[in-house]
């Protein structure tokens, strides 16, 4: 498989499980208990950056090349670069509900959640859609050609949270990923230098 379209992918199972802990936390704010906000926070920080700086752009400029291959793409995959653009508008949304709901600022307990639902549906929607009809239309229609152009244009970028070094601002949530999946370390820790 192309190596980018394996990168997209990781990156979508690593989102999966950030947004499981959201909803963990969110299912113990619904029941009264007060949620780590400051994981929350981490999570909405990160898929405000990671995603909106490394990630969309690299499957935005997959689908610009895909629609010169596949002008039929627009009409079945959509509007991939608006959808991004909409997922950004959601997550600092989520990104503010937190930071205000950390701060005792008094919301409605079901505003915060309806928030938080809203953010996980729609980001666990639009990377159902990317697997299901953008990536194999991708991996059916362009060249080899295609992929290594596609390949330069890319930023090349670590995942601040699942990569070769995880920052230390991201430590205590990929240290909570690690608790809640019981996964075993795959990077390696930041030491001091």
């Amino acid at each position: 498989m192309v190596q980018i379209i394996d990168q997209l992918g990781r990156d979508h199972r690593n989102l999966r499980l950030l947004l499981d802990i959201v909803e963990e936390e969110m299912d113990a704010y619904r029941e009264g208990c007060v949620p780590d906000f400051d994981l929350l926070r981490m999570v909405a920080e990160y898929t405000l950056h990671y995603p909106d700086l490394v990630h969309h752009p690299r499957e935005n400029v997959i689908f610009e090349r895909l629609r010169v291959r596949d002008p039929a793409a627009g009409e079945i995959i959509g509007t991939l670069g608006q959808e991004h653009k909409k997922l950004a508008e959601l997550t600092r949304r989520f990104v503010g509900a937190v930071s205000n709901a950390s701060r005792d600022v008094q919301l409605p307990r079901e505003w915060l959640d309806a928030v938080a639902k809203e953010y996980v549906l729609a980001n666990r929607l639009h990377m159902q859609i990317e697997e299901e009809h953008f990536f194999p239309r991708a991996m059916a229609y362009l060249t080899v050609d295609d992929w290594a152009g596609i390949d330069q244009r890319v930023a090349r970028a670590d995942d601040p949270v699942f990569g070769e070094k995880v920052e230390e601002a991201y430590l205590y949530l990929h240290e909570r990923v690690l608790r809640l999946h019981e996964i075993r370390p795959l990077v390696r820790q930041p030491h001091p230098d």
